[in-house]
């Protein structure tokens, strides 16, 4: 069993890749509502050297994601 805080962005990784695995989720509350995950991180202030390192890539890969969520005009 898993228990994610409220707001923590996480995944989880089936190792063994030739054996079917299974999720259950549950939310804490009726109404727990979905967040963006893409808008919450990268479309804020976060430096960009931070999420660069987070994600293991470089500045340029994060700009490029950026780019491509910014609000179209």
């Amino acid at each position: 069993m898993f228990v994610f805080p409220k707001g923590l962005v996480h995944y989880q990784y089936n190792s063994k890749a030739d054996q079917p695995a299974a999720a259950i989720s549950a939310f804490g509350s009726a109404s727990a509502g979905t967040v963006s995950v893409p808008t919450t991180v990268f479309a804020t202030s976060i430096d960009e050297n931070i999420l660069a390192k987070a994600f293991k890539t470089d500045v340029t890969t994060i700009q490029k994601i950026k780019a491509g969520l910014a609000a179209k005009a």
